[in-house]
């Protein structure tokens, strides 16, 4: 079987996936569309929202008919079984209605296309999918209600190729040790206003924030903040990261923008390096580990300081309870558990 793999690189889900087709002993042919672009094509287009929406059409059907015929390209020169897209990669409905004359096409949703603007054919293109794999139950129940097919609630499980424990030296883990990290962007609005308030609560404690400039919009609302920003210039490749999970303790993990019951991949990868993740509830938890079990997991907010506490001061149950989630997670979302789940829903047994 070969497979045309739509997932960036740079995310620990492309790991996570390239493991899971291990097991069907798949040719795997990543590919992205920044291969074919240039420098100031991207820059630009990061900006585009800022233009009218007629000069942003025109800047948008230049853009993905160029990353289209990229695709076009490599699609005919692989000619692969299977297409598998994670979110919608620039694509434009024509291209795919071209796969499907001789591939199936798969999806893995990272972002819903009604809650976060990525691409304005995004919604119209899961119509071509021969199934559809998404993080979080609300998603799977809506799309389902707008009548797409073959939708299933999905984890990719532990990215243990590249996150995982491990020993650092004296002088890397006094330089970036920590008791709780939370490596991510801020947004101006009031998803933005939510993600400081909720790491506010985390404040007291040795916390370090590696994120953007959008951060410093909300600290004038949550001054305690401040100290713990360190600006994230550039982007953090799977060996830092790992590195920097693995000097800390804690990793509070939030809802990103349009999750409703679904848990970000964060858990995963804090789970990997070792590091506890103290998630904001969300109801698909009781989806991933058994029902009603003991999480470190805060129903309000108010809980967040003593469960904190708690974790710091007892470092044995700290790692006990690390460990705990980390075997339900590797038995369950098995890389041989995932492919089998995939490999039933397209239909391939």
């Amino acid at each position: 079987m070969k497979v045309l793999f739509f997932v960036p690189e740079r995310y620990s889900l492309f790991h996570s996936f390239k493991e899971i087709f291990k097991v069907w002993e798949a040719e795997v042919y990543p590919i992205d569309f920044n291969a074919t672009l240039k420098k100031w094509e991207i820059q630009f287009n990061v900006q585009v929202f800022r233009l009218p929406n007629k000069w942003r059409v025109r800047w948008e059907t230049y853009f993905m008919d160029k990353i289209n015929r990229y695709y076009r390209q490599v699609y005919d020169r692989r000619l692969p079984d299977l297409v598998f897209i994670y979110n919608n990669e620039m694509l434009l409905p024509e291209t795919l209605e071209y796969f499907k004359r001789k591939s199936k096409i798969a999806f893995f949703l990272g972002d819903h296309p009604l809650y976060t603007s990525l691409n304005r054919y995004y919604l119209s293109l899961l119509n071509y999918a021969d199934a559809i794999f998404a993080p979080d139950t609300f998603w799977v129940s809506q799309l389902k209600k707008m009548g797409l097919k073959n939708v299933h609630f999905f984890q990719a499980g532990i990215p243990s190729s590249h996150y995982y424990e491990k020993q650092l030296s004296e002088v890397s883990y006094q330089k970036l040790k920590s008791e709780i990290l939370y490596v991510g962007m801020c947004y101006t609005d009031n998803w933005g206003y939510k993600k400081a308030k909720f790491l506010n609560y985390f404040s007291d404690h040795d916390l370090q924030i590696h994120g953007n400039r959008h951060w410093e919009r909300w600290f004038s609302f949550f001054p305690n903040l401040e100290p713990h920003f360190r600006l994230k210039s550039q982007y953090y490749n799977t060996d830092y990261l790992n590195d920097l999970l693995n000097a800390t303790k804690i990793v509070p993990v939030d809802g990103n923008p349009g999750l409703i019951n679904g848990v970000h991949i964060r858990l995963y990868e804090a789970l990997g390096s070792g590091a506890l993740p103290l998630l904001e509830w969300q109801n698909d938890l009781d989806e991933i580990f058994p029902a009603h079990a003991e999480l470190p997991a805060p129903k309000s907010y108010d809980e967040i300081n003593e469960i904190t506490r708690f974790y710091l001061q007892n470092e044995a149950d700290r790692k006990e309870k690390v460990a705990w989630m980390k075997k339900i997670i590797t038995e369950k979302y098995s890389p041989k558990n995932n492919a089998h789940q995939m490999f039933k829903a397209l239909g391939y047994e």
